[in-house]
C-alpha cells in the first residue's frame, strides 16, 4: 500500500470515533439501568431479542474498524472493512396462533479491503467480519418448538457456525481463529460466514444443564464469489452431505444459583465427499473431525447482580485425520475478566492464545516450497460498552509464522473495532 492509502485508512479511525464519544460512557450506576448492554456475542446473535413478546421484531447491526499491520507480514498496510446485518423474526404464535413457530431471515453487506488477504497473509484470518463484498440473503428458516421449547425444529438456510462450535468466553476475539475451529474451516466447505446452505437442525434440550443438537446440511456451499447474492440453492448428489452433532453441559447457570457457571462440548462433523490425499495417494471418502470446547468462570465478585464480574477461562481444541487435510490438531485457550475496572462493570478484558498445526503429509508446492508446521497467535482485547448500543474495541494480534509458511514474517497487527447494534 502506498503512503497516501495508508494514511487515509488511519485517518477513517478519528470519523469513527466521533460517531460515539458525543455519547459518555457508562457510569457504574448507569450500567445496572442497561440490561440490553450488548456483549460480543449478542452482537451477532441470531434472532432479535423481544420476538417473544411481539409479532415482528427486528435486528439491525453495523461493525466498523481499521486494522492495520506496522510490521511483518506479506507487507505492511493499513485497510478499513464494514459489516451490516438486518435481520427480522415473524412470532407465527401471535401472527397466526401457531405455538412455538417463528420465521427469520437476514442479509448482510460485508465490505472493505482483507488485511490477511491483502498484507498478512495468514491462515486463520484477522477479522471475524472479513467477507467477500456483496449483499447476500444470508439465513431464512422456518422453526418449532415443542414440549415447552425442549424440542426444537429448523429448517431452511442457514450456517452452521451460529449453533455449533461457539464459546461465549472467546466471544470477544476478532481472529476467525477463535470463531470456527480451523479443523473445520480449513479443511472442508461448510456453511460458515459469509456463506450458508439448506438444512435442517435439530435441538433437544431434556433438562436445564443437558442438551443436544444436530444438522445435516447440502455438501455444496459453493463460494462467496460465485454465489454472491446466496439466492442460488442447488442439490447435487456428488456434492453429498454434512452432518454435524454436539452436546453440551451447562453447571450453576439456573437462576439464583451464585455459583461460577461453566459450560462444556462435545461435538463433531462428517462430511461425505471425496477429499484428496495430501501425501498423493489415492482419494478418501469423507471427512471428518471432532473437537472440545471448555468455558468456566473461575472466579465470580461477590454481589455482581445480573452482570456478573470476573474471570473465565476457556479452552477449544480441534483434531481431524492428517491423510486428507491441511490442519490436523489446533488448540486455543484464553482468558477475559468482566468489570476488571471498577468503574467499568460491563467492560470485558480478554488475552487469548491459538496454535493451529499443519499436517505432516501437505507437501510442498510451487507457491510454498518450504511449507511450516504451524501458524501461531496472541490476541489482547478490550471490549468497552459506551451506550446500551454501541461498543468500542481496540485490538492487538500477534501473528506467528502466518500462512504456517517460512515466506511471512511475524506479525504485530492493531486494530479498533466499532460496534452498533439496534
Amino acid at each position: 500500500m502506498n503512503p497516501s492509502a495508508l494514511r487515509r485508512n488511519f485517518l477513517r479511525l478519528p470519523i469513527l470515533l466521533a460517531l460515539v464519544l458525543h455519547a459518555p460512557l457508562l457510569r457504574a450506576d448507569e450500567a445496572s439501568k442497561t440490561p440490553g448492554m450488548p456483549t460480543a456475542a449478542e452482537l451477532f446473535a441470531d434472532q432479535p431479542k423481544g420476538l417473544s413478546d411481539h409479532t415482528v421484531a427486528w435486528k439491525l447491526l453495523y461493525v466498523s474498524e481499521v486494522l492495520g499491520n506496522p510490521v511483518g507480514g506479506e507487507k505492511q498496510g493499513a485497510v478499513y472493512e464494514g459489516y451490516a446485518k438486518f435481520g427480522i423474526g415473524v412470532n407465527l404464535d401471535r401472527a397466526l396462533g401457531w405455538e412455538g413457530a417463528s420465521l427469520y431471515a437476514n442479509i448482510l453487506y460485508p465490505h472493505g479491503e482483507s488485511l490477511t488477504q491483502n498484507f498478512v497473509r495468514d491462515l486463520n484470518v484477522i477479522s471475524n467480519i472479513d467477507g467477500y463484498d456483496s449483499v447476500r440473503l444470508y439465513k431464512l428458516w422456518f422453526q418449532k418448538n415443542f414440549d415447552g421449547g425442549r424440542f426444537s425444529f429448523r429448517i431452511g438456510q442457514m450456517a452452521a457456525d451460529k449453533e455449533f462450535f461457539t464459546s461465549d468466553t472467546a466471544g470477544i476475539f476478532l481472529n476467525n481463529a477463535f470463531g470456527t475451529p480451523s479443523v473445520f474451516s480449513q479443511n472442508i466447505t461448510g456453511p460458515i460466514y459469509p456463506v450458508s446452505a439448506p438444512g435442517v437442525r435439530l435441538r433437544w434440550e431434556p433438562t436445564p444443564t443437558f442438551s443436544l443438537r444436530a444438522a445435516v446440511f447440502s455438501g455444496d456451499v459453493g463460494s462467496a464469489t460465485a454465489n454472491q447474492h446466496q439466492t442460488r440453492i442447488t442439490l447435487k448428489k456428488e456434492s453429498g452431505a454434512l452432518v454435524l452433532v454436539e452436546a453440551a453441559y451447562k453447571t450453576h447457570q439456573t437462576r439464583g444459583d451464585d455459583a461460577p457457571p461453566g459450560t462444556f462440548k462435545l461435538g463433531g462433523y462428517y462430511d461425505s465427499k471425496w477429499f484428496d490425499d495430501r501425501s498423493g495417494g489415492g482419494r478418501h471418502h469423507g471427512d471428518y473431525g471432532a473437537y472440545f470446547v471448555a468455558d468456566q468462570q473461575v472466579y465470580r465478585e461477590k454481589n455482581s447482580g445480573d452482570s456478573p464480574r470476573g474471570l473465565s477461562i476457556y479452552s477449544r481444541v480441534g483434531l481431524a485425520p492428517r491423510d486428507r487435510n491441511l490442519v490436523d490438531f489446533e488448540y486455543q485457550g484464553g482468558v477475559n475478566y468482566a468489570g476488571l475496572l471498577r468503574s467499568r462493570p460491563k467492560d470485558i478484558t480478554g488475552l487469548g492464545f491459538a496454535y493451529t498445526h499443519i499436517s505432516r503429509d501437505v507437501q510442498p508446492s510451487a507457491d510454498d516450497p518450504a511449507p511450516g508446521s504451524h501458524e501461531s497467535l496472541l490476541e489482547a482485547a478490550y471490549l468497552a460498552a459506551v451506550n446500551d448500543w454501541c461498543t468500542l474495541q481496540p485490538d492487538i494480534q500477534f501473528i506467528m509464522h502466518p500462512g504456517a509458511t517460512a515466506l511471512h514474517r511475524s506479525a504485530l497487527v492493531l486494530g479498533l473495532r466499532i460496534s452498533l447494534s439496534f
